[in-house]
């Protein structure tokens, strides 16, 4: 595994890539500057107070074709250049197979989870630390309890949504390398990847529910988004490993 890391920290693209993905978190910085009294738990990245939401829907939305990028497609690359054989005949198919689906996980997780950290670290410094407004502000809304239980705790519920944001990158990640295991082609890879992503997020029961805190939804709508979306990404690795490590040793 050091050695796919190593990969991914050398590709110059994958830099780039990673570079703003980083970046795009801070951009809306600029217009939350304009408002006339912002909290920080308000100017954190993923609690989208900012009007059009516009940076979310540009790193969210399109989040698996940034991880295709950086490693998910490492695979294709592997093919075409033959050294797919060369760690099969090494490793096993089994072991190729965890390898890069481990990779893509960690490397992903961890690139979104560093991106919401430095903007949150970076909100720190320049918006109010009193947390977040009053609790009392949110009397009859939808998910009422859990909205107050997150407004009065504002820092946990950040760290605990960056780290279910940064889980969900990871397993879309790891979706966009078992998708280039099965096509071993960018042209369909990566459409692909997207329609798989766009099916979540696009739905009545949004994965995107489960990024945003400080929302008005309550752990009955979270819990179940967040447990039938785990279970689609786990029946697509089954299946890759099915076809990749069983059907292909025929």
């Amino acid at each position: 595994m050091k050695s796919q890391f190593s990969r991914v920290l050398r590709n110059k693209l994958s830099g780039i890539v990673l570079l703003a993905i980083v970046l795009i978190p801070c951009m809306e910085i600029i217009q939350l500057l304009s408002y006339e009294k912002v909290y920080l738990a308000e100017a954190f990245f993923l609690s989208g107070s900012t009007i059009g939401h516009v940076t979310q829907i540009i790193l969210l939305w399109f989040l698996p074709l940034y991880l295709l990028v950086i490693c998910s497609d490492d695979p294709i690359q592997d093919k075409k250049t033959g050294v797919r054989d060369i760690w099969i005949s090494k490793l096993g198919k089994r072991n190729y197979f965890l390898v890069k689906l481990k990779t893509s996980f960690i490397v992903s997780f961890s690139v979104i989870f560093l991106a919401l950290t430095i903007n949150f670290l970076i909100n720190s410094l320049i918006f109010d630390m009193a947390g977040f407004s009053s609790a009392s502000n949110y009397d009859g809304v939808s998910g009422e309890a859990f909205l107050k239980k997150q407004v009065e705790s504002p820092y946990l519920s950040i760290f605990l949504f960056s780290l279910t944001t940064s889980f969900f990158a990871g397993l879309i990640g790891a979706a966009g390398t078992c998708f280039s295991m099965l096509t071993y082609d960018k042209k369909i890879t990566y459409p692909v990847t997207f329609a798989f992503w766009y099916i979540l997020i696009s739905n009545k029961g949004s994965v995107m529910y489960l990024f945003q805190p400080f929302a008005e939804y309550g752990l009955e709508t979270l819990v179940p988004i967040f447990i039938t979306s785990t279970l689609a990404f786990l029946v697509l690795y089954i299946l890759t490993y099915l076809h990749e490590v069983k059907i292909n040793e025929i």
